[in-house]
């Protein structure tokens, strides 16, 4: 039976298919051949109408073999097309959530920069941020793969609740996880050497090479000196960061590019990192320390190299296995900004040979 649309009503349901798409009325009172009704029956306004009619229907629906070739591109072009869109669209809603997950992460992720084969962690100090490896990273790259990781409250890293050396130590693990690093080379300078050291003595199989620069495995200061500098942290903490950092290079450019990082620094972040240094000994675990080490020392920090080895000992280094010494002069604290070629050429040298001999 042929539906009828009636004004004002919904759209009644379509009926079963039957055959190729064909509906079948009965035949007229007259007795003539059943035909078939417009467009299946369906009436004007019906949704299978023919691709290129406007409105309603005006004779028998035509078979696929009376199709013109325009109707018929037509017709597969849009059979293709419609399942083809549903996929680009879940594709797209799949992109954005994912570009929405990555947008949520609270640090940007640290990439690393080279095509060596070895891979190599740059650790900067206390008051620095990763941009101080800027004019030495350049030279490292065509050997490793060079990554730096940034203290939090540094730079551009946002600051943690209760910093530390322990708990940037934890940050380094997950920053190396994060990164895919497998058996890196861990340079550390200051502070940042005490974590490298603090790493390959939780992770000794996990480190190829181990390189401290100016950093010691304890702090050489009396209770009644860490009372002093607690003191002048607190009363006057501008004036004492900049004092002290002014001292690390003869180099005006470098001191002014060093106070302002340290300047820059969270502060609560840089009290609570020195407060614990100076609570930071591992001598007596130096022993058991089986990752080849190199001890990188500044001519501000070993300012006669006569005196080297007593330095040495001084700074709690004699309780090592073995070490490597390699004494940079005409160089501040932060030798890679006084020498930064000469420091990439020693950081290439112990990095890939471990019995490097070292010329003073």
């Amino acid at each position: 039976m042929q539906h009828a649309r009636r004004a004002g009503n919904p759209r009644p349901p379509l009926p079963p298919r039957s055959g190729p798409h064909l509906h079948r009325r009965p035949a007229s009172p007259g007795g003539a051949d059943p035909s078939v009704s417009p467009c299946g029956g369906h009436g004007s306004g019906c949704r299978r109408q023919e691709p290129f009619r406007r409105a309603g229907c005006t004779g028998p629906r035509r078979s696929r073999r009376d199709h013109t070739p325009r109707e018929r591109r037509y017709r597969m072009r849009s059979n293709f097309l419609r399942p083809t869109l549903v996929v680009a669209c879940f594709c797209l809603i799949l992109a954005g959530t994912v570009w929405a997950q990555e947008a949520d992460t609270s640090a940007p992720a640290h990439l690393p920069r080279g095509q060596g084969e070895f891979e190599m962690v740059l650790i900067h100090g206390l008051g620095g941020n990763d941009t101080i490896w800027d004019e030495v990273a350049p030279y490292l790259m065509g050997t490793f793969n060079v990554f730096r990781f940034e203290l939090a409250g540094h730079g551009q890293t946002q600051p943690i609740k209760n910093p530390s050396i322990a708990a940037e130590v934890k940050r380094l693990e997950q920053f190396i996880a994060d990164n895919g690093v497998e058996y890196p080379t861990i340079v550390g300078h200051g502070l940042g050497g005490m974590i490298a050291l603090q790493y390959a003595l939780a992770h000794p199989a996990d480190v190829h090479r181990l390189i401290v620069m100016d950093a010691a495995p304890h702090q050489l200061i009396s209770a009644a000196e860490k009372s002093h500098v607690a003191d002048l942290l607190m009363t006057d903490y501008d004036r004492f960061v900049a004092s002290r950092y002014l001292q690390m290079s003869d180099n005006a450019a470098v001191t002014d590019e060093v106070v302002d990082m340290a300047l820059r620094t969270d502060s609560a972040t840089f009290i609570s990192l020195l407060l614990s240094s100076f609570d930071f000994d591992v001598t007596e675990r130096l022993d058991t320390l089986s990752v080849p080490l190199l001890i990188i020392g500044s001519e501000y920090m070993f300012p006669d190299p006569d005196l080297s080895r007593k330095v040495l000992v001084d700074l709690g280094w004699d309780n090592t296995r073995s070490l490597t010494f390699k004494r940079i002069e005409h160089a501040g604290y932060y030798m890679m900004l006084d020498r930064p070629v000469y420091t990439a050429s020693v950081l290439l040298a112990f990095g890939v040979t471990p019995d490097y001999e070292f010329q003073d």
